[in-house]
């Protein structure tokens, strides 16, 4: 049976804290091993408290560097999440509406005649593609948010907007641009004032390359089967909305616990970023505005988004009604089933 399924029989009742995270911490170094992911982090938050986190395995291989519980990662496309919530801030604001086209916004992205909005972008319904070639690992350093658009911007629509589901991380890095163009501020500036500061997450950050970030993990690929490299080089400023933040899994946690207690958006907000998108054609997706939607055999709708970057592998899993959220970072690309593992850990802590 699945830790999926094992989910849909569990109860409030949890066992006593000691036994429940000496097995999250067992399953936790089990799936790293079996990953060959030199170092992962994990945190647990109940109650919307954060009440368990620990590091795995070497954040640095090279220098015999233990990972830790405040380990900073490349979170990948968990900021997408976090790009939704700075634009849901300013649609609050009356400064920006979901159904706006981009070009309001981003006036030098090509004025398509097909209706693209912000909504589109944020549930991946757009038709602006994905990664192609080798981008995923770009090591171009890009100056502005108008350069690093450059890169897809020609490129036709996949689809009509709003027919079709496909992911983009393209498509997330426009929403940058919207946040600088509706606020005034920097992307980065407005992620600082208005999200991360509130939300306590003080180790998050845009990814800087030559930055100096205390306790920052080394990234690798897998090479055979029980060894790995050094990841390549790769610049993330091309995607900083889409998959270029750097963080910690207790700020993850912390996050989750900022939405939940209504310290970044209103609760008819969230229900709208928790709305899996309709297409046009009536047919849904398991896609909101920032996050991956599913609801279990109980009603319960767990909320959840994954993320690959060039060296690293993430997850972050809520149950907004508990409280629950479970966060993973590993320093590996192509890790294993991060979902599995989650709802495991998930599983453990409700208890059956």
């Amino acid at each position: 049976m699945t830790a999926w399924l094992l989910l849909f029989g569990l109860t409030a009742a949890a066992p006593a804290p000691a036994d429940v995270y000496d097995r999250v911490a067992e399953v936790s170094e089990q799936a790293r091993a079996e990953w060959n992911a030199p170092g992962m982090s994990v945190a647990v938050a109940l109650d919307d408290e954060i009440v368990w986190s620990q590091g795995f395995g070497l954040a640095d291989v090279e220098n015999d560097v233990p990972a830790r519980a405040d380990t900073v990662y490349r979170i990948a496309s968990i900021s997408k999440p976090i790009a939704a919530t700075a634009v849901l801030q300013l649609v609050e604001a009356g400064k920006v509406d979901l159904d706006d086209h981009i070009i309001e916004y981003v006036p030098s992205f090509p004025n398509r005649d097909l209706g693209l909005t912000l909504r589109h972008l944020m549930s991946h319904t757009s038709g602006i593609r994905h990664y192609r070639g080798d981008e995923f690992d770009l090591k171009e350093h890009f100056d502005s948010l108008e350069d690093a658009f450059a890169i897809f911007e020609d490129d036709p629509l996949l689809f009509t907007p709003g027919t079709q589901y496909s992911y983009s991380t393209y498509a997330y890095n426009l929403l940058a641009g919207v946040v600088e163009k509706a606020s005034g501020l920097t992307f980065e500036a407005y992620l600082k004032e208005n999200v991360w500061g509130p939300a306590g997450m003080t180790e998050t950050r845009l990814e800087h390359q030559g930055e100096i970030v205390p306790r920052r993990s080394r990234q690798y690929v897998k090479a055979g089967s029980r060894s790995v490299r050094n990841a390549p080089f790769a610049d993330l400023s091309v995607k900083w909305a889409g998959g270029g933040m750097i963080s910690t899994v207790g700020d993850l946690a912390r996050f989750a616990i900022a939405l939940d207690e209504g310290k970044l958006l209103k609760r008819d907000t969230l229900e709208t970023m928790y709305t899996p998108m309709t297409l046009a054609d009536g047919s849904g997706t398991d896609y909101g505005l920032g996050w991956d939607v599913r609801v279990d055999d109980e009603g319960r709708r767990w909320i959840a988004h994954g993320g690959g970057a060039t060296g690293g592998s993430t997850y972050i899993l809520r149950l907004p009604e508990r409280g629950l959220t479970v966060s993973i970072c590993a320093n590996v690309q192509d890790a294993g089933d991060r979902r599995a593992l989650a709802m495991e850990i998930a599983e453990i802590v409700l208890g059956e």
